[in-house]
């Protein structure tokens, strides 16, 4: 019992690490808050940083959140132990990272964390979003269009496979709530790029010299 819900506070715990934070003051010496749009997710970390240290936090935030999800999904640590749904361990570390408690609960927007909690469950639905993701945001060149519109498909397919898959224990009803809550937060964090992207204020990404000449003309 107490294992079953310490995890939850160690994935809380887990997913409250700062990555952004640490490696900019470790690499930078500069407190990412300060710049940019002042989140400390990894869309503003590569912005601010650049690509060593943004790539650095896209994988740290997938990792901190599947890291549970996977060791508890495939039986790694304490098997036989009455565990919770091992997406509950993982949504704890999403809640971490958006809510963190070293930050006054003020943290990242979830895509990187609940991308993570994604592969480790079902990497095949996981992989198979990236491609659409980088489609959206090559066309519309928002990083927050893409993450915010990835994230509704990934819960639509989502449902799609529970209601069509209703044998199959990994498409099961944790898997849905767990994914239509992580969207949830995702559209409620991403709230102020909407607001931006309405005012033509917000930044966007860019793909390349000729690429973006051409957008530009359309």
């Amino acid at each position: 019992m107490i294992i079953k819900y310490g995890f939850v506070l160690l994935a809380y715990l887990l997913g409250s690490i700062p990555f952004s934070y640490i490696l900019g003051r470790y690499f930078r010496h500069e407190d990412i808050r300060k710049y940019g749009s002042g989140n400390i997710g990894t869309t503003n970390s590569y912005r601010v940083f650049g690509k060593f240290i943004g790539t650095s936090v896209l994988i740290l935030d997938t990792v901190k959140a599947g890291l549970l999800v996977y060791l508890i999904k495939n039986n790694i640590i304490f098997p036989g132990t009455e565990m919770f749904h091992p997406l509950v361990y993982g949504f704890a570390s999403v809640l971490g990272h958006i809510f963190p408690v070293w930050f006054k609960f003020r943290g990242g927007k979830g895509v990187a964390t609940s991308f993570g909690l994604l592969l480790a469950y079902s990497p095949v639905l996981a992989l198979a979003l990236i491609p659409a993701f980088f489609l959206i945001a090559i066309i519309t060149r928002y990083i927050s269009l893409a993450s915010t519109l990835s994230a509704m498909n990934a819960f639509y397919v989502g449902f799609l496979m529970y209601i069509l898959s209703p044998n199959n224990d990994l498409y099961d009803i944790y898997f849905v709530v767990i994914l239509f809550l992580s969207v949830v937060l995702i559209f409620i964090r991403h709230k102020s790029n909407f607001n931006r992207i309405r005012k033509g204020t917000e930044n966007k990404i860019a793909i390349s010299d000729r690429l973006d000449r051409w957008f530009e003309k359309k």
